[in-house]
This record gives C-alpha cells, structure tokens and sequence, in this order.
C-alpha cells in the first residue's frame, strides 16, 4: 500500500484530532524560534488548485489554514535556536553556521528535480498536500541527514495545508472526514525544486514571515 494511503486509512480508523503546528506549547516547550530546511512554495502559483481544498476546511472552526506566505514542505527539522544548547532537539547559531556550510557543499553537486503535488490528506494535527517525487526528496534528506548529522523525519514529505488546533484526543467530525475524501484525488500541479533554504520561525507567532538564513542552489 502507498505511504499516503496508509496515512488516509490510519486517519479515517482512528477519527481522532490533535493540536497542531508550531504554536503548540508542548511542542515547543518554551522555545522562542526554530530553524528548519525547507523548500518553500510559492502559493499564488497553485492558488486556483489549492483554494477548493481551503473551501472545503474553512467551514471547520479548529482548522487554521496556511497563509501562502507560510507554505513550504519541509525537508528537515534542525531545532529550536538558543544560545546554549542543552537538549538534543536544540541547535545554536554556530551549528546553524556549521550545518549551512556542509549542506551547501554536499547540495553544489545535487541535481534539481521535480515534485508532484496531488490529493489532500491529514494527519491528527494537519491537512495536507501529498508530495509525489519518486526517490529524489528522499535521496535529498538522505544526503543532508548524512551530511549534516541531522535526524531523518519519520512520516512522509508533505505540503501542510493547514493546522487542527483542537485538544488532543478530540473525535474528528464525520463531515470532516468526508470533505477530505472528497479531495483524496485532486491535482495541484508540479513544482521544480531547484533550492533549499534553512529558515527560522518564530514560534510565538501564529504564522510569521520565515526568516530566511540562507538559500542553497541545486545544480
């Protein structure tokens, strides 16, 4: 069975939501900023495609949709940015310096590629944009996992569409699970992945403007 599909079946078996995105004071355990690699998508590019998907989970009062400035598919999380890290989920400023040089090296000879963006999906906490590539996102983590001494990230490559802010353990609505279905084969469109930027957000903000540290190009 394909990834996403196994994600939709566990999510309609369950029917249970969970407080989502960054915002979220356990996630974030206090933490002010995160720093992430992500490939960033341009959201008025897909806005004809994408807005059905928003209509159909706006009329949901725990949903948060995604502004499109917001909108990317992360590659990695790197950690919550302090300035004496203490903890194995925190990165300082000098790691950041040390991780940007040995993804820029390692990503110089990296080819660009292609990503199809298609069907809605959810998670416990999000809605989200499967992200279909055969094995070159994969092959990206896998590089700067290797490269970087990052973590790779369990669930598969998505495009968040927006967070469910509802307690954890809360029941999903049936009306919810049929407005995603109604979606589970919808095309968005392609997207040329020809860089990678590591962004840090701020984490006190519902959707902040990405803070971009640096842009690495692909060849």
């Amino acid at each position: 069975m394909d990834v996403y599909d196994e994600v939709w079946e566990r999510f309609v078996r369950e029917r249970r939501l969970e407080f989502g995105g960054h915002t979220d004071p356990e996630w974030r355990e206090g933490h002010a900023l995160s720093a992430s690699l992500v490939i960033p998508v341009q959201g008025s590019r897909f806005h004809e495609r994408l807005e059905p998907l928003r209509d159909a989970l706006r009329p949901f009062p725990f949903v948060s949709l995604h502004l499109d400035h917001f909108l990317h598919i992360t590659v990695l999380f790197m950690g919550f940015v302090v300035e004496k890290p203490e903890r194995e989920n925190e990165v300082s400023c000098v790691r950041l310096e040390e991780i940007e040089a040995s993804a820029r090296h390692n990503l110089s000879d990296f080819p660009a590629f292609t990503v199809r963006l298609a069907n809605l999906n959810a998670f416990p906490g999000a809605a989200f944009v499967e992200v279909h590539e055969g094995e070159m996102l994969d092959r990206l983590r896998r590089t700067l996992c290797e490269a970087c001494g990052l973590e790779k990230p369990s669930g598969p490559p998505h495009l968040t569409l927006a967070y469910f802010h509802a307690p954890d353990g809360t029941p999903a609505p049936e009306d919810l699970i049929r407005a995603i279905a109604r979606y589970r084969d919808w095309p968005v469109g392609e997207l040329a992945v020809e860089y990678v930027e590591i962004t840090v957000l701020d984490l006190r903000i519902e959707y902040p403007e990405p803070k971009v540290l640096a842009r690495m190009k692909l060849k």
